[in-house]
């Protein structure tokens, strides 16, 4: 079991990563590296327990390293945790732009990803593990533990991370502006309803598809209970499918070719322990 969890950068994910590993590790437990004095008052506002220290001397307080950053900042935020890293330290990484093979030849010890969701903030949602070199059972048994007190966490493979990303850290703002359109598209048609009114109908949809969902329903069996042949809900289906398709085939592929568009940083391999 890690026995003190330091989390680097302290933006919206690093808040709320902050928040979460809070409620999974013992008080005093938890360690934070800010840039921002107005990051580090929030932290000690919302999470008055953190310790803030200093990158350098991160490693001497805490055995798993959370690095909620750039890819452009880290090769210099490995340049200032190289010399205290172990082979002990586990070093886990927020973004899928970066090849767990190259982070594993630039640290001593174990390495993976982890990606949020904002979910996370209120304790609900899913976070992503994806294992890389170095990265044992144990390690896996002990972070899958600090995860679930705050999300629902999957472990995947590496080559899943872009499409499960889509669905698990970018779907809660997917399906957000899909409730939005929803509503607005009531007001084009200059439906009888206030906007409030609207989206309020389409919350309280949202809340019901949840629930069913959590009670063991499928997305397929829900629509057959809904959609009868003939009835309305199956010819607005009918008449949606196409577009949704398309729309969703063009978010996620613009996704992968975002991610592909941007150069991985070019860490130094040659410092570390090992």
């Amino acid at each position: 079991m890690h026995t003190a969890v330091g989390i680097v950068g302290l933006g919206r994910m690093g808040q709320t990563l902050a928040a979460g590993f809070n409620r999974a590790v013992p008080s005093g437990r938890l360690f934070a590296v800010g840039r921002s004095r107005t990051s580090v008052v929030q932290l000690r506002s919302e999470v008055p327990g953190a310790g803030i220290v200093s990158l350098p001397e991160l490693p001497d307080h805490a055995d798993l390293l959370v690095l909620c950053i750039r890819n452009a900042d880290l090769p210099a935020v490995l340049t200032d945790l190289r010399p205290r890293l172990t082979a002990d330290h586990v070093v886990i990484v927020l973004n899928n732009g970066i090849s767990l093979t190259s982070l594993a030849e630039a640290v001593p010890g174990p390495v993976a990803k982890l990606i949020p969701s904002v979910g996370n903030e209120i304790g609900v949602g899913a976070t992503l593990l994806v294992p890389g070199p170095g990265f044992t059972e144990e390690n896996e048994a002990s972070v899958l533990s600090l995860l679930r007190s705050f999300s629902v966490p999957f472990v995947i493979e590496e080559h899943q991370g872009r499409a499960a990303t889509d669905l698990a850290s970018c779907g809660p703002a997917l399906l957000a502006r899909v409730a939005a359109e929803m509503a607005a598209a009531q007001r084009k048609r200059n439906a009888p309803l206030s906007a409030d009114l609207a989206e309020s109908l389409v919350a309280t949809s949202l809340n019901a598809l949840s629930r069913l969902l959590d009670n063991g329903a499928s997305a397929a069996e829900i629509v057959d209970r809904v959609a009868v042949p003939g009835g309305n809900t199956a010819a607005a289906i009918e008449a949606a499918e196409g577009h949704l398709a398309a729309a969703w085939h063009a978010a996620f592929q613009t996704t992968a070719d975002n991610e592909r568009s941007m150069p991985p940083p070019q860490l130094n391999n040659d410092e570390h322990a090992g």
